[in-house]
């Protein structure tokens, strides 16, 4: 095995770590040109081991563990380099590369931008982690990384009232979600004696580790556990009703940070918490486990409605946006909910479709917002004429959002409609929510393109810079090639959705790299 292949995946979390200290560190020292231009080098360097790292893992090597300082688990922390982890890590390190050139002409006025790219990356190596980590308790640290770095971001105007407003909800939220975690990782703890994701479903298996032993406990509190969880990481993802705090944070936060939050942070939650509840808890085969699976049901077709109807009632362009958000992560958590492979692919796809959807629509509505001073849809009409380029870029991530063929989105609503007709029984009746739920997030969508193409041609303060069109069109060219290659698409969610169901494949991975006995 290449070592650069190897190290790959680290070396991406690392440079985001350290581009977070010398983000501050040079701009104490050199002007806002210094740390942009430093920015953008490691961003770019991470973007590259992360690309990398998927060709290793699809192409050469296959999915392999990295253990960190060499220690096996559970002393050490095992990393998940797989066709689960690897597709979504660059799909971070994409969108935080975009965004970068974005932020550079977005935030220009802004002052103290070294605080800015340092929590950025900071919340980059967040989600590396998270990604990655084969571990509970690593993964309650790298909550708290991304969570503090989102929590600072979404008040990043603290002029602005509502701003400094939303970021203190969101803090209130995430630190009660935090907590909910670290609580059901104490319990964990002391039923298995370890918090190795591996060994818990290994030892839900009767596995006794030579290092830790057996079950502490008998399997009674294992509902209580999953629902713990459960609890923590759809406040993570704001599912209804734990929703609250997304609408304010995502549309009161620069836009740059709104494209982060709501194409990456929220689903990274989602992604981590079907590897606990598959990998660990061996969701769907393990007495007890399946509650979680059916909480995600429940509450994903509550969140597809609610967010829906909530956009056809909005009048800020960022508010509808967030919204939208909502519903669709209650989509994802469908797709999982039902436990089948079609599901969890079908999930997986719709994660990767809806970040570069919803990132896209992000960034353009800040163009908008600065263009016209106003985050009222109203304020939008005329626009198209005052700025074509922009608003057929809109109109694009637009579509691509309600589902129109061939672009991204539609493909992976296609699927998870087709996974809960073919899960059978009960679950074949969610395709009516769900149906209902496209339908009016289409109406408000589409209202919303109606009044950009209305009416006389309107003033604006200012027209987009290239490097902003450029990071915009570079997001929307994704949408649009990826819907193109649909078959490219399916291979590769279903391959991500083996690694995560395949229980087994999995505990032998983590814990037979090393010749680590295993059942």
């Amino acid at each position: 095995m290449n070592i650069l292949l190897i190290h790959a995946p680290i070396l991406a979390m690392l440079l985001s770590l350290l581009g977070s200290f010398l983000c501050v560190a040079i701009g104490m020292f050199s002007g806002r040109r210094a740390v942009e231009l430093f920015s953008g080098i490691f961003t770019t360097a991470s973007m590259i081991f992360s690309l990398l790292t998927v060709i290793n893992v699809f192409l050469i090597d296959g999915p392999y563990v990295y253990y960190m300082g060499g220690w096996p688990p559970p002393v050490g922390i095992p990393y998940v380099i797989d066709r689960f982890s690897a597709p979504m890590s660059l799909v971070v390190s994409v969108i935080f590369s975009t965004t970068m050139i974005y932020s550079m002409r977005y935030i220009e006025r802004d002052r103290d931008v070294k605080w800015y790219y340092s929590l950025r990356f900071l919340m980059q190596a967040g989600m590396y982690g998270l990604l990655f980590s084969g571990d509970m308790f690593h993964i309650f640290v790298m909550l708290e990384l991304m969570g503090l770095s989102a929590i600072l971001l979404v008040p990043f105007r603290k002029e602005v009232k509502a701003s400094v407003e939303a970021g203190i909800k969101y803090g209130i939220y995430d630190i009660l979600a935090i907590s909910i975690y670290y609580l059901s990782t104490a319990m964990v703890f002391g039923m298995f004696g370890s918090m190795t994701i591996a060994e818990i479903a290994a030892k839900l298996g009767g596995y006794e580790s030579p290092f830790s032993g057996g079950m502490f406990a008998g399997p009674s509190a294992l509902p209580v556990i999953v629902a713990l969880i459960v609890w923590s990481f759809t406040i993570g993802s704001a599912i209804v009703p734990q929703h609250f705090w997304l609408p304010d944070a995502h549309s009161m936060a620069p836009s740059s940070i709104s494209a982060i939050l709501s194409g990456l942070l929220v689903q990274v939650n989602i992604a981590v918490l079907a590897r606990i509840l598959f990998d660990g808890f061996a969701a769907g085969s393990i007495q007890g486990s399946a509650l979680g699976l059916y909480l995600l049901v429940i509450l994903g077709t509550i969140s597809c409605l609610a967010g829906a109807a909530f956009m056809l009632v909005q009048s800020d362009i960022k508010r509808l946006i967030a919204y939208s958000t909502i519903t669709n992560l209650g989509f994802i958590t469908i797709g999982f909910g039902i436990g089948t492979s079609l599901g969890a692919s079908a999930a997986y796809l719709h994660i990767i479709n809806h970040a570069f959807v919803k990132a896209s629509l992000f960034m353009i509505a800040g163009v908008f917002i600065h263009a016209t001073g106003s985050r009222d849809i109203r304020a939008l009409r005329g626009i198209s004429k005052a700025l074509p380029g922009t608003s057929s870029l809109y109109t694009v991530g637009t579509l691509a959002a309600i589902g129109f063929p061939p672009l991204n989105m539609f493909w992976s609503k296609l699927l998870l409609i087709l996974s809960v007709l073919s899960a059978g029984g009960a679950y074949s009746y969610l395709v009516l929510p769900m149906v209902v739920a496209i339908v009016f997030e289409s109406i408000a969508q589409i209202r919303l393109l109606a009044i950009i193409y209305s009416g006389e041609k309107r003033a604006v303060n200012c027209h987009p810079s290239t490097s902003v069109i450029l990071s915009i069109g570079a997001m929307i060219g994704i949408i649009i090639v990826t819907g193109l290659v649909p078959n490219l698409l399916f291979e590769l969610s279903g391959l991500a959705a083996g690694d995560l169901l395949n229980v087994d494949g999995y505990i032998d991975l983590v814990l037979n790299s090393l010749e680590y006995p295993t059942p």
